[in-house]
């Protein structure tokens, strides 16, 4: 025991060592990161002081985008050091240039009187600050694979148009980026309450813990949510677990109720098996019956035989027909028993069996609801992504077995941060609902529509092609635009956006959904407000 307990506290210590190398470990590769960062944007600032510098500088800013092994960065460090000193040793060269001994920081910050003699390499240098500064924020904020093409081209321009225009595209590219981080989801900068808000929009409550739900969504919602958030964590801890009680106690009533089947089952087994028996017994007794009948008749053939007159023949008849009388009446009585007792039987096997069925029907009521309410969002009364994901899969499995076209559109709404931060949650509730009314209202019976999350809806189009799905959610998309939507007596604009993909041999729901939701952030990185197909 002692052993067992010394090699816990070996283990502890060893995990707790562990965790703190890597927190440092963390700790020093942001470090590193900042450090890199720092270095490349101090590197611009000495460019165009010197043609073989600024050729070091450029290696220096693509080993750090390369981020390589920082034993790399040692030489190139030691080359540009000793060209700076080289450059503020006062030498000839900088005394052409109208410095003297100012050395690198006068070539750095007292450079307007050389721009002024030399307007060309003012320019030059310009561009060439502009362009090294455009190539470190394409790769920093779109990332090295996503800013390729983007960097090839800024490293070919020649004039400042040319830069400038890139970085204008730049800037439009890096809009459903901000986007992205304007809707971030949970744990990338968001508010705890914010992360327990979209937490509980996807906890699935029965109808009877749809007050508590409100409750605590709307101590999320309100202006003191971030001091009450370890209230609203133990809320919703609450909430979870009484849904996974009410969970159980329905396994206890299923399982409960399929124990009765059983043994009803095994009442109606025993039953038929006695019936079984009662049929032997009558068979056999029908057997017997046929032998004291076969008796009888024999017994009087030989009455007949030994009969010397007329009264002796007709007492051993009399004899005779009496013991089949008994033999008849015996058979008779024994047989209404059985078929009374059979009767009783049969009457209390319905009872019981009533009683199951009555019973069966109950359950698959409540599990008939509970799966409805299981598969309907609360907020807009649309269905919800369980309902979408059971859908899809049979809308998929008729696709592929009949080859029709098969369309699916992903919506999103506008600027709906913008909303709740200026109206308020409560107005984005009733967006929410109104919109998801409104795409119901305006699609098809045979259409499906489900909140997917967030104020994501998706649309799924049986037997429709892409032409005709454009056209069904241009019309959508009109009706929500003009829909007047107000709050608290104010107008508050509200528009949609909608990426829209059809089904392709070989494709995957997964491969479809990621078209769409492609298309979508196409369609607000042009304006929002429209429908853009893959």
């Amino acid at each position: 025991m002692l052993e067992q307990t010394e090699k816990n506290d070996w283990k502890r210590k060893y995990l707790d060592h562990l965790e703190v190398l890597e927190s440092r470990e963390r700790q020093w590769s942001q470090a590193e990161a900042l450090l890199r960062q720092g270095l490349s944007r101090l590197s611009l600032a000495a460019d165009g002081v010197d043609p073989g510098l600024d050729r070091q500088l450029d290696e220096l800013r693509r080993l750090l985008r390369a981020a390589g092994e920082t034993e790399s960065l040692r030489e190139p460090l030691e080359r540009i050091s000793e060209s700076v000193r080289h450059l503020g040793d006062g030498h000839a060269s900088m005394e052409q240039d109208g410095h003297g001994g100012r050395g690198l920081l006068g070539r750095l910050f007292g450079s307007e009187a050389a721009s002024l003699r030399s307007p060309g390499a003012a320019e030059g240098r310009r561009l060439h600050i502009a362009r090294n500064l455009l190539l470190e924020l394409a790769e920093d904020l779109l990332g090295k694979e996503s800013a390729a093409d983007l960097v090839h081209r800024i490293e070919q321009a020649t004039t400042e148009v040319q830069v400038y225009n890139l970085g204008h595209e730049l800037v439009t590219r890096l809009q459903p980026v901000m986007r992205g981080a304007g809707n971030a989801p949970a744990g990338h900068g968001s508010q705890p309450h914010e992360v327990l808000l979209r937490l509980l929009e996807h906890i699935e409550v029965p109808a009877e813990l749809t007050g508590r739900y409100e409750d605590i969504r709307q101590m999320l919602l309100g202006s003191a949510a971030p001091d009450h958030t370890e209230e609203a964590l133990m809320a919703i801890a609450g909430l979870v677990a009484e849904i996974r009680g009410r969970a159980h106690k329905d396994r206890a009533e299923i399982e409960s109720f399929l124990k009765q089947v059983t043994e009803r089952l095994g009442e109606i087994d025993a039953a038929f098996q006695e019936n079984v028996e009662r049929q032997r017994e009558g068979y056999e007794d029908g057997r017997a019956f046929g032998r004291n009948m076969d008796l009888e008749v024999k017994g009087i053939e030989e009455s007949v035989n030994r009969s010397q007159d007329l009264d002796s023949l007709k007492g051993a008849l009399r004899k005779r027909l009496d013991g089949i009388r008994a033999h008849v009446r015996e058979h008779r009585e024994t047989e209404e028993r059985r078929i009374s007792d059979a009767e009783r039987q049969v009457e209390r096997l319905n009872e019981r069996l009533q009683s199951v069925q009555h019973e069966s029907d109950e359950l698959r009521r409540r599990l008939k609801e509970e799966r409805d309410l299981a598969m309907v969002d609360p907020l807009t009364g649309i269905a919800n992504r369980f309902a979408y994901n059971e859908r899809l899969q049979l809308e998929v499995a008729r696709w592929k077995r009949y080859g029709s076209p098969l369309a699916m559109a992903v919506w999103d709404i506008d600027r709906f941060k913008d909303v709740n931060d200026r109206y308020g949650h409560q107005a984005g509730d009733k967006a929410l609902a109104l919109i998801a009314q409104l795409i119901r209202k305006h699609i098809r019976e045979t259409d499906f529509v489900a909140r997917y999350g967030g104020e994501e809806f998706v649309l799924l189009l049986p037997e429709t092609a892409l032409p005709e799905a454009v056209a069904a959610a241009e019309h959508i998309r009109r009706a929500v635009m003009d829909s007047g939507f107000h709050y608290a007596d104010e107008p508050v604009p509200i528009t949609i956006s909608c990426g829209i993909s059809e089904f392709r041999t070989g494709d995957t729901p997964q491969d479809v959904f990621g078209r769409a939701d492609a298309a979508l952030y196409r369609a607000k990185a042009k304006g929002r407000n429209r429908c853009v197909t893959d």
